[in-house]
């Protein structure tokens, strides 16, 4: 009997609505993100969720380090999400499949296989710098 009381003394003020209700009770709820959440938002502008957009992550000299995916982007950063967790270098060039660019990159966090990458400028790249990328070794050759 304690037992009972204890738990009916513990339920939710939702189901003590729901288990009392009249015959024009109305339950209604709403979520809001409140100011508390966006405290620690270091970005300037926000970030635009992609639809899972494939890029190469490359060193300085345009060679292939790994495969990432952009998980969500803002005007000035990218976060993206690496194919296995390695070490990469502070600056690294990326390149973008969609839009067959490549750009400076400089990590501005990391958690694990996360990285939060800080985009710089366009780097300058030729049809046929482009279509090594895309093809099977994602080298740029000299």
């Amino acid at each position: 009997m304690a037992q009972k009381i204890e738990a009916s003394a513990k339920s939710s003020l939702f189901s003590q609505i729901w288990r009392n209700r009249g015959p024009m009770a109305v339950v209604t709820y709403s979520a809001a993100i409140g100011h508390e959440e966006r405290n620690d938002e270091k970005r300037m502008e926000d970030r635009r969720r992609t639809r899972l957009r494939a890029g190469k992550i490359l060193d300085r000299a345009n060679h292939f380090l790994i495969d990432a995916t952009i998980i969500d982007r803002s005007c000035y950063g990218l976060r993206l999400r690496l194919a296995r967790d390695i070490a990469l270098p502070e600056l690294f060039h990326f390149f973008d499949e969609e839009s067959d660019a490549i750009f400076l990159a400089r990590i501005a966090w990391r958690r694990q296989r996360l990285v939060g990458a800080r985009r710089g400028p366009v780097i300058a790249a030729t049809a046929r710098q482009i279509a090594f990328l895309r093809g099977k070794f994602y080298a740029i050759k000299d």
